[in-house]
C-alpha cells in the first residue's frame, strides 16, 4: 500500500561559524539608476557640486543601495535560495563613496531549527584597506521547497531482527518476510534459525548465530552486516532469560547484568553502529513489555529495569535520528503465552488473561502485526511512541 504523497521540508544544512562573502565596486551609474528606481534624488547622492560643498565632503552612495548587496549575499549565498530576510540592524562607521570596493561578509551566529531560521553577523569591509564600513545583524528564515515523496513499501528492505530464534522474534521474522522484507536473523539457537530460514525461503539472507551476551560475537556480526551493505530497519526482540528473584537476592545482581547487556547495551551497540549508514525511511523498533507501563510485577526487577532503560534509549534515538527520517518506536505487549514464561504458575497466566477487556493473553502474531504496522508506511508520522499490545489492559 503506497499511500498518498507527503511533503517533507528540507532540514537546515548550515552550521554556526559558516561564512560567505561577496565583493562589489560602486559606480556613479548605479547611484543614478537607484535614484530613478526609488525616487531618492537627495543631492548628497546625485549632485556632485552640492555634495562637495556639504559637510559630507562628496557624493554618498545610498545606504539602501549598499544594503541591497547584503540582500544579494543572503538571497544567493548564505543561506541562499529561498531565504526570506526577516530583520536587519546596521551600524554605519564610514560613508560609502563612488569607487569604493567593499567586501560584504556574513557569518552564521545562531540556528533556530524549530523556526527554520538563521541569525547572521554582517560586516562590510574596504577590500583594499580592510577598514570596517558597517556592522550588522540579520535574521533569515529559509523557505525551502518541500519535497513531494511517495512513502515506500517494505518490499526489499533489509531488516535485522534480534532474538529471531525465540517465539516472538520468529513471528516477527515471518510477518515482515511476508511483507517483502529481506530478514537478517540473529539468535542463539542455530537449529531454530535454520528451520526458520527454510520456512522463509531460499532468498532470505543467511542467518547469524549471535549471543548478545558476547561482545565479540556482536562485533563480528555487525562487521559482517556492514560489509554486506547494512540494513534499513532494526527490530530488537531479544531478551535475556526471564529471571524471577527478589530485589535483595544475591542472584538478582547477575540477572541485572544479563538483562542490561542484552536489552540495553547490545541494543545500543547495534543501533549506534548500523544507524550511521541507515538511509531515510529507516526504522528501529524495540519489543518491550507492559510491565513498564504500570505497577511492575514483583521479583522481576532486572527484567523491568532493563526494559525501562531500553525505552529511554528509544526515546533518545527518536529525537536524534528523527531529523534523518529514521523513526524509532517500541511495542509493549502484556504476557505472551510462549516458552519464555513457561515457569510461571498457570494461575498467574489465567489472572493476566482475565485482566484485559479481550480476556486472553497476547499472541506472538499480535506483537508481529503491530511491529509490521510501525515498520510500514502507514506509520510514517509515528516517532518516539510505545504502543501497548495488551488487549486494552493499558490505555495510554
Amino acid at each position: 500500500m503506497m499511500g498518498n504523497p507527503i511533503d517533507i521540508p528540507e532540514p537546515i544544512r548550515w552550521q554556526v561559524g559558516d561564512r560567505r562573502a561577496i565583493t562589489h565596486t560602486f559606480t556613479r551609474e548605479e547611484i543614478d539608476a537607484f535614484a530613478k528606481l526609488t525616487g531618492d534624488f537627495n543631492p548628497l547622492h546625485v549632485d556632485a557640486e552640492f555634495a562637495n560643498r556639504s559637510s559630507a565632503g562628496g557624493q554618498v552612495v545610498h545606504g539602501m543601495l549598499a544594503a541591497s548587496f547584503i540582500s544579494t549575499l543572503i538571497g544567493v549565498h548564505i543561506p541562499g535560495r529561498g531565504a526570506l530576510w526577516n530583520s536587519f540592524e546596521v551600524n554605519w562607521r564610514k560613508i560609502v563613496r563612488i569607487g569604493d570596493t567593499l567586501t560584504f561578509e556574513a557569518q552564521v551566529s545562531a540556528i533556530q531549527t524549530a523556526l527554520n531560521s538563521l541569525e547572521l553577523e554582517i560586516m562590510g569591509l574596504n577590500e583594499i584597506t580592510g577598514e570596517v564600513y558597517f556592522e550588522g545583524k540579520a535574521r533569515v528564515t529559509m523557505m525551502y521547497e518541500t519535497k513531494r515523496i511517495k512513502p515506500s513499501t517494505l518490499a526489499g528492505k533489509r531488516v535485522l531482527i534480534t532474538g529471531a530464534s525465540g517465539a516472538v522474534g520468529g513471528a516477527i521474522c515471518r510477518t515482515l518476510a511476508e511483507a517483502g522484507c529481506k530478514i537478517v536473523m540473529w539468535g542463539r539457537d542455530e537449529g531454530r534459525l535454520r528451520q526458520l530460514r527454510q520456512i522463509l525461503g531460499e532468498h532470505t539472507p543467511p542467518f547469524q548465530v549471535v549471543d548478545l551476551l558476547d561482545d565479540q560475537m556482536v562485533e563480528g556480526g555487525l562487521n559482517q552486516l556492514i560489509k554486506n551493505g547494512g540494513v534499513e530497519g532494526i527490530v530488537h526482540a531479544a531478551a535475556a532469560p526471564l529471571s524471577i528473584a527478589a530485589i535483595d537476592s544475591e542472584l538478582n545482581h547477575q540477572y541485572f547484568r544479563d538483562h542490561l547487556q542484552v536489552e540495553v547495551l547490545a541494543f545500543e551497540t547495534i543501533t549506534r553502529t548500523l544507524a550511521r549508514k541507515m538511509k531515510p525511511e529507516g526504522f528501529i523498533i524495540a519489543v518491550l513489555t507492559q510491565a513498564i507501563l504500570g505497577v511492575p510485577p514483583a521479583k522481576m526487577s532486572a527484567y523491568v529495569t532493563a526494559k525501562m532503560a531500553a525505552w529511554g534509549l528509544v526515546r533518545a534515538m527518536a529525537v536524534e535520528l528523527g531529523p534523518r527520517e529514521i523513526r524509532c518506536n517500541a511495542v509493549s505487549p502484556n504476557m505472551i503465552d510462549t516458552p519464555y514464561v513457561k515457569d510461571m504458575p498457570l494461575r498467574i497466566k489465567q489472572v493476566e488473561a482475565a485482566s484485559n477487556p479481550l480476556r486472553r493473553l497476547c499472541s506472538v502474531e499480535d506483537v508481529a502485526d503491530v511491529v509490521l504496522f510501525l515498520a510500514g508506511p502507514q506509520a510514517r508520522y509515528l516517532n518516539g511512541i510505545n504502543l501497548p499490545v495488551s488487549g486494552g489492559a493499558r490505555m495510554p
